[in-house]
């Protein structure tokens, strides 16, 4: 039961696959994640991958190594992968280490990562309006409160 609670999402959407990564991923974990993600991929035939590791509070050689990996596969499969959310002291720590993340995109944000793949949010130009927001007034119309002059 332990097994499922620790298991790592991973989101479809659209034609992409996002997988929010958090905590501490131990490297039996980051396997099993490496699996399940390249089942995915195969099943939904995802254009791409969108690793988030914002939530991620350390990254070993093990990890980059499997991070890499599943990069590496996805591209033979014809997916794109981007990791986002790489914070200053992992960044520091990849670095210090000497470790690189080979044919890996990657991009600050979960917003800048979707962009790369097309996907713009409402703030973005040329973005549709929010289908939420009450649809504007006439120039001259009244809400019935108010008759007007």
């Amino acid at each position: 039961m332990q097994q499922g609670l620790s298991r790592v999402p991973i989101i479809r959407l659209w034609n992409l696959l996002l997988v929010p990564v958090q905590g501490e991923l131990t490297d039996a974990h980051a396997e099993q994640l490496r699996h399940d993600v390249l089942n995915e991929i195969h099943v939904a035939g995802s254009e791409g991958l969108v690793l988030d590791v914002t939530g991620l509070w350390m990254m070993d050689s093990h990890l980059c190594a499997v991070l890499t990996r599943l990069a590496q596969a996805a591209g033979l499969m014809g997916t794109n992968t981007v990791v986002c959310g790489i914070s200053a002291d992992i960044a520091m720590t990849i670095q210090s280490m000497g470790l690189e993340l080979r044919g890996i995109r990657t991009a600050l944000t979960l917003e800048e990562a979707l962009r790369g793949f097309g996907i713009t949010g409402p703030t973005d130009a040329g973005a549709s309006p929010n289908p939420f927001d009450p649809p504007p007034t006439a120039v001259g119309a009244t809400d019935g409160r108010n008759p007007g002059p």
